[in-house]
């Protein structure tokens, strides 16, 4: 008997989709999709308990190269509503994928035809005992600092997109979050938000109430969607594509009085292996097709104000996951490694990579994991450990949702956009491995410690700030101020407070091209007020490599160049490349978004 294999279809706008994925977002009872609206299309069946779900369209603002720490928006929703598009559920035997696929794409009315990968949450490698507690992780994070200026979650909303949350085990054990059962979601009728079995939802939720005790948890039970056959911790694309819409109009809907609307979003789910889903370069893939549904609806999320993170999965080399069936190279798959997501890998309480979590490259972008994050303790009672990069993300999401409550979002503010956000904690990551970025820390492990010191100005610890000293770091003030605000001076006694270093790549007469005897020469200038200790510029040749050069200490309003070596092949016949100054974020500047800039060579 031929295997079932399940598809997300694509269908372009029309009135009767549009009014049918309106009702199934007002009332659960209408979560259905009247088939005869469907197109014909031979040996597909169309699954009429998923309703047509609404894919905003959206218009690319992107101009040349997009580095990783680059702020700026990259695409617009489009103002046409019937430009949108509608996500359906379709089956059809195995033996006859081929054939259904090449009749549904006959249609005016199919847009496309996409895999609908089943996924299953990032468990831990069994064996190795937990390493210290959640204790530890506290004062690995720092958490004392960063409750003393109000970073606790207050406000903030976190959809635990999993298996579902059971509060009353969150209570028993210590953790007291808010919760939103009108805002949270189950894929089907009979599941009761908050009250869903203990399981690895609910070890999640616990992990992200370690940084941000106060947050306000949304239940996303995604993993509890598949209604027949398989795990009872299994999922499929198609539900997140239906939970995503929701978190969607969540940020979309009008502010009640006096709400913020900021939302961190923890995903410690992801597709095992390559067999899972259509081959890499088929028009329906999802591993490495940023067209694919489920990836595009991502952007849409993050360009809306979500912070969304995700595992970076346990196909490490050292112990992979048996669901890997030993492939552990290129193993982030799809939106795990979305260019517009915080990818999260794993280290032990001793700042040791764990051996379960992915290696980068990603398959959408290349530098992932972005940071990693702790993992393999004592915490949620849940299981012996709190462990794999299931662990890791939580952990790290409750410290997003913690400077949230300070910098809530603001879409008229950039500096308040989740890429700002991806970019602050990147900058601030204790850098481990390799100096600069590599594949196993990706640009090192969150530090609330750091990122407590940037975001908690002197005038927020709660005794007077600036009335009860200068602090210009002038090192000539009370003791709070000189712990609170001299500690930025570098040693030297400038440059915190509002004097710090700015650094940026400075082109020439001619751009940023200037090549002599096979290497780039790029000026580093430090544009700010206060001198910048030694850095790492980085200049990365896509499709060639990235060559990271040390960078001297600078004087403020100073310039140095330097010198990157050219990749052999790279004028082939022309060159680009972005240049990335501070690539290591060890330099703390008064603007952190500057640091980037891209040029091009004629061959």
């Amino acid at each position: 008997m031929a295997e079932t294999r399940r598809l997300i279809v694509e269908l372009r706008h029309s009135e009767g989709r549009k009014e049918q994925a309106d009702a199934a977002l007002a009332a659960p009872e209408y979560r259905t999709f009247d088939t005869r609206s469907a197109p014909s299309a031979a040996e597909l069946t169309w699954d009429e308990s998923f309703p047509p779900v609404e894919l905003p369209a959206t218009v690319d603002t992107t101009t040349g190269p997009v580095n990783a720490r680059d702020v700026r928006p990259r695409f617009e929703l489009s103002a046409d509503s019937t430009a949108a598009t509608y996500l359906v559920r379709a089956s059809v035997d195995e033996d006859n994928l081929e054939a259904a696929v090449d009749n549904a794409m006959a249609s005016s009315a199919v847009v496309g035809v996409y895999a609908d990968v089943r996924i299953e949450p990032q468990l831990i490698c069994p064996g190795d005992p937990a390493l210290g507690d959640d204790s530890d992780v506290e004062r690995l994070l720092c958490t004392n600092a960063m409750r003393e200026c109000g970073l606790d979650g207050s406000g903030v909303m976190v959809a635990i997109v999993d298996t579902g949350i059971n509060l009353a085990h969150l209570n028993a054990k210590g953790k007291n979050p808010g919760f939103d059962p009108a805002r949270s979601w189950v894929p089907q009728p009979g599941l009761t938000p908050g009250a869903l079995p203990v399981g690895h939802g609910t070890m999640c939720a616990y992990d992200a109430c370690i940084a941000a005790p106060n947050c306000t948890l949304l239940d996303i039970a995604l993993l509890k969607s598949t209604k027949q056959g398989g795990s009872v911790m299994e999922g499929l694309l198609s539900d997140a594509v239906l939970a995503y819409r929701h978190l969607l109009d969540i940020m979309e809907a009008p502010k009640r009085p006096g709400e913020g609307r900021s939302l961190v979003v923890n995903n410690s789910w992801g597709m095992f292996h390559p067999s899972w889903d259509f081959p890499v370069g088929h028009p329906g893939n999802y591993s490495d097709n940023p067209n694919h549904p489920f990836n595009r609806i991502v952007g849409v999320l993050d360009r809306a104000g979500a912070d969304i993170l995700f595992a970076a999965g346990n196909c490490g080399p050292d112990c992979p996951d048996g669901r890997c069936r030993g492939v552990t190279a290129n193993a982030i798959y799809g939106a795990n490694s979305h260019p517009q997501v915080l990818c999260v890998a794993g280290v032990d309480t001793d700042k040791n990579r764990v051996g379960y979590s992915s290696v980068g490259p990603g398959r959408l972008t290349d530098k992932k994991p972005d940071i990693a994050s702790y993992t393999h303790f004592k915490g949620s009672g849940v299981y012996a450990a709190d462990g794999g990069t299931s662990a890791a993300t939580p952990v790290a999401a409750g410290v997003i949702a913690a400077l949230r409550t300070k910098i809530p979002f603001d879409e008229t503010k950039p500096e308040t956009s989740p890429a700002a956000v991806r970019n602050m904690v990147t900058k601030t990551a204790e850098d481990h491995g390799l100096l600069g970025y590599d594949y196993e820390y990706g640009w090192g492990i969150i530090n609330g410690c750091e990122l407590a010191k940037r975001v908690c100005k002197p005038d927020d610890d709660g005794g007077g700030g600036k009335d009860d000293c200068d602090c210009r770091c002038l090192c000539k003030c009370l003791k709070k101020c000189l712990e609170k605000c001299c500690d930025d001076c570098g040693g030297g006694g400038g440059g915190g407070g509002t004097d710090r270093p700015d650094l940026v790549p400075r082109p020439g007469p001619n751009g940023f091209c200037r090549r002599e005897d096979g290497v780039l020469i790029v000026t580093v200038c430090n544009q700010g007020s206060a001198p910048a200790g030694p850095s790492t510029t980085t200049v990365d040749f896509p499709g060639h490599d990235s060559v990271s050069v040390p960078t001297p200490a600078i004087p403020a309003g100073g310039c140095v160049d330097i010198k990157a070596d050219i990749p052999v092949g790279c004028f082939d016949p022309d060159c680009e490349f972005r240049i990335t100054v501070d690539s290591a974020g060890v330099v703390t500047e008064s603007d952190e978004t500057n640091n980037t800039a891209t040029g091009r060579c004629i061959g």
